[in-house]
């Protein structure tokens, strides 16, 4: 018999005790807040402008509406013979804000542009791939929000 043959015996691994899951003082969790009823639920209400918001998206279409673009956000848009889709819309539109996001704090009025839930969705998701896809840039896009603004202005709120 081979010494290689022998079985020898191997060691357990040595179980790892961890503490107990909660606050460290002994104190039990509470769950925060979802909505805080002073702020209205926002992190920066000063920022907020409701009216401005529902004149955006209820009042005009899409950004994207009818536009070519080059892959497709959801099943509904059109492919071209030649090259790219048209963009017909899909779900609800919601106000997109442009540049920072509202959680960083962004204003309303004159930085949210009207997508609709697929282009909204696309745009939230793949921001480095917007421009890309759809030809408009940052820029174009603040230009854009900046019309908005100037057109609710005009319009007399």
């Amino acid at each position: 018999m081979s010494p290689d043959s022998i079985l020898r015996p191997v060691p357990k691994p040595k179980k790892v005790v961890r503490g107990k899951r909660g606050a460290p003082t002994g104190r039990p969790r509470t769950r925060l807040k979802r909505v805080n009823r002073k702020r209205q639920g926002s992190s920066f209400p000063k920022q907020r402008d409701r009216e401005y918001r529902r004149w955006v998206w209820t009042e005009n279409p899409c950004l994207l509406r009818g536009a070519t673009i080059r892959l497709p956000f959801s099943t509904h848009d059109v492919p071209l013979p030649a090259w790219g889709y048209i963009h017909a819309c899909w779900g609800d539109m919601t106000p997109a804000h442009v540049g920072k996001h509202q959680a960083q704090g962004a204003p309303d009025f004159g930085a949210i542009v009207p997508l609709c839930e697929a282009a909204h969705r696309f745009y939230d998701t793949r921001r480095w791939d917007w421009e890309r896809v759809t030809r408009y840039s940052e820029k174009g896009m603040a230009l854009a929000a900046s019309g908005y603004a100037q057109g609710y202005v005009e319009r007399g709120s």
